[in-house]
């Protein structure tokens, strides 16, 4: 791809899906619901990933709560940057065990072209204009997948996406929903 193109899709991306950090709190109630409902099993092999992982706050939260291997998938270096300097303090700290650390990696790429065969639990925050594209991403992953789609619907992949499940809570006096879907074609 040329160095334009990058630039460009980089740029559109960012557009498309801006940096909004999913409250620990929201967490809690999101993990508690894939344990009881959707076969999230502590320690297990499962894995994650967070599609535009931001600071990391998703696969920091499952990898050192829920024991899981856990993926970020992110095109902002500074965030990366910030995820890394956040995983670093945590770790001094010392309130967790550091093998849980090993199960955290978050990594440079446009998830626009990442193949999510290998993950149990996709976790997405997308804006309904840009669902129109995300139709050959989730086309990649695998039957059974859980889908976690923050705050919006994912109404454009009806044709492979399961519904199953709306998450509704409050945070500062406003609702908040997490949708829950399966990978079923």
């Amino acid at each position: 791809m040329k160095k334009k193109q990058k630039y460009f899709c980089k740029f559109h991306s960012q557009l498309d899906l801006p940096f909004l950090e999913t409250s620990n709190e929201s967490l809690k109630e999101i993990f508690q619901i894939l344990e009881l409902e959707f076969g999230l099993k502590r320690n297990s092999n499962q894995k994650l990933v967070d599609l535009g992982a931001g600071n990391g706050n998703i696969v920091i939260f499952s990898a050192l709560y829920y024991g899981i291997k856990s993926y970020g998938i992110e095109i902002d270096q500074s965030l990366i940057k910030e995820a890394k300097k956040r995983i670093k303090s945590l770790k001094k700290k010392g309130n967790f065990d550091n093998r849980l650390f090993r199960k955290i990696k978050i990594k440079f790429g446009d998830f626009y072209l990442h193949n999510l065969k290998k993950y149990d639990f996709i976790y997405i925050f997308s804006l309904p204009p840009m669902q129109k594209y995300l139709e050959h991403v989730f086309s990649t992953a695998k039957r059974g997948a859980v889908i976690i789609s923050h705050k919006f619907q994912l109404s454009e992949l009806n044709s492979f996406l399961k519904y199953e499940y709306t998450l509704t809570y409050k945070k500062n006096k406003q609702e908040i929903f997490t949708f829950l879907y399966r990978k079923v074609s």
